[in-house]
């Protein structure tokens, strides 16, 4: 749960920080676009249910890493900014967490826990 709560912080920190540090129009839509993606899987990630939405956190990830070389970006600190928070983002998203409870199991689970209802002992 700590990790997406990573996640969480550094989706804000892509959103404010086109403003605190003065990025140019494309180094703030990049961060525009992929700071609420990165927030919103990761909210969905704290349900333990939801745990694996955390990989598309690690596309978002893979990205930011990538998407300064790909846009063009030449300020130093909009590239480093880019970069390390992707890194943190992919990083961080491989991290799992407790399992509490077991959710699924797929059709075979529905029959095995309800064996009897169906004829079998």
């Amino acid at each position: 749960m700590w990790a997406a709560i990573i996640h969480i912080l550094v989706g804000l920190w892509l959103m404010i920080s086109p403003d605190l540090l003065q990025f140019g129009k494309t180094a703030s839509s990049n961060n525009y676009i992929v700071g609420p993606l990165i927030l919103t899987f990761a909210i969905i990630a704290l349900w333990e249910v939801n745990r694996s939405v955390r990989f598309l956190n690690t596309v978002a990830g893979a990205w930011l890493i990538v998407s300064p070389f790909v846009l063009g970006l030449q300020s130093f600190i909009i590239i480093w900014n880019t970069i390390l928070s992707g890194a943190l983002i992919v990083g961080f998203s491989f991290i799992k967490g407790p399992i509490k409870r077991k959710y699924g199991g797929g059709w075979r689970s529905l029959f095995e826990k309800n064996s009897a209802c169906f004829g079998q002992p």
